[in-house]
């Protein structure tokens, strides 16, 4: 498990409370329910939409209309229970750390409004369940949804032995590129590693910006991440794998064929990538968590521009 955490500091300051019609949504349930709602992170669902837009993206990029109609809500309900056992199993794991920073300090285990025996517990059964979602398609997609399981668990454990946990996550949660192009391409197909890097890229840059968030009471906590180490130079970091991103999908639009319609989408991508830059300060915890938000935005634009480079060969 790593070393142990040092003890609770005195009261931190309160987290801000979760936005948005999800949170309203989870503030209405029952007192009992809204702990569990809570660990399952379903008043915040950005980092739901940034498991479950790769899978869609590559989707966009290799399956015909009916393969995408009926994989596409299955890759959703997977997305949205694997990574609530993923969030619960971290804020067990990570309780004493949570506590210690204000913006984590809330968090059901942490704060204690949930016992981590009980955490744990519905973790489990819902790391087992999710792969079996995928059983509507084939069982093959169960293996392979299932064998990314031990990259998400082993997740919560890097930030105590590296500085660089953000590479980690972005290999697991684009973990859907690689199982969509199993499935219908039996193999990593025309542009498949390409777009599993630039997706990598993005997902390094997104967590390295929400990380920014907490740098402050990390380094009083001793967790370990890239602004703890970089400080203000978490920022180029951030310009470096959004440009290796946008590079990376111009050469899958290239070695995937598609059509001119897909270059201005990736112009677009990239004006929103570079918003980010110029506005996730990272001595802003307000400013990095508002950048951060805007992610899900960002991958419903490579969604687009994927499908419109597709127009004319889809069939």
């Amino acid at each position: 498990m790593g070393p142990s955490a040092p003890p609770r500091d005195p009261a931190p300051s309160a987290p801000a409370p979760a936005r948005g019609p999800a949170a309203r949504l989870v503030a209405r349930a029952p007192a009992g329910a809204r702990p569990y709602l809570e660990l399952l992170r379903l008043d915040r669902p950005v980092g739901g939409w940034l498991l479950v837009l790769p899978g869609w993206i590559a989707l966009a990029a290799v399956a015909a209309p009916r393969e995408g109609l009926l994989l596409g809500p299955l890759l959703l309900v997977f997305g949205v229970v694997s990574r609530g056992a993923a969030c619960g199993l971290d804020d067990v794991l990570d309780a004493r750390f949570d506590a210690r920073v204000p913006r984590t300090a809330g968090r059901p285990v942490a704060s204690g409004r949930l016992s981590a025996g009980r955490a744990l517990a519905l973790c489990v059964v819902l790391g087992a369940l999710a792969p079996l979602v995928l059983a509507f398609w084939s069982a093959e997609a169960v293996l392979w949804a299932a064998a990314g399981a031990p990259l998400a668990a082993v997740y919560p454990l890097l930030k105590r032995v590296t500085h660089w946990p953000h590479v980690w996550l972005g290999v697991t949660i684009n973990w859907l590129v690689p199982l969509v192009y199993a499935l219908l391409r039996g193999g990593p197909g025309d542009g498949g590693p390409v777009l599993y890097g630039a997706l990598v890229c993005w997902a390094v840059g997104t967590d390295v910006i929400y990380a920014c968030q907490d740098r402050e009471a990390d380094v009083r906590a001793g967790v370990r991440s890239a602004p703890v180490l970089l400080g203000p130079r978490s920022r180029l970091l951030v310009a470096g794998v959004y440009a290796g991103c946008v590079a990376l999908l111009g050469w899958f639009g290239a070695v995937a064929g598609l059509g001119p319609l897909f270059w201005p989408g990736l112009g677009v991508v990239a004006g929103q990538l570079a918003w980010q830059v110029r506005r996730a300060d990272p001595a802003d915890a307000a400013a990095c968590g508002r950048a951060f938000a805007t992610n899900p935005l960002c991958g419903l634009l490579v969604l687009a521009a994927v499908l419109a480079g597709r127009v004319g060969t889809l069939g």
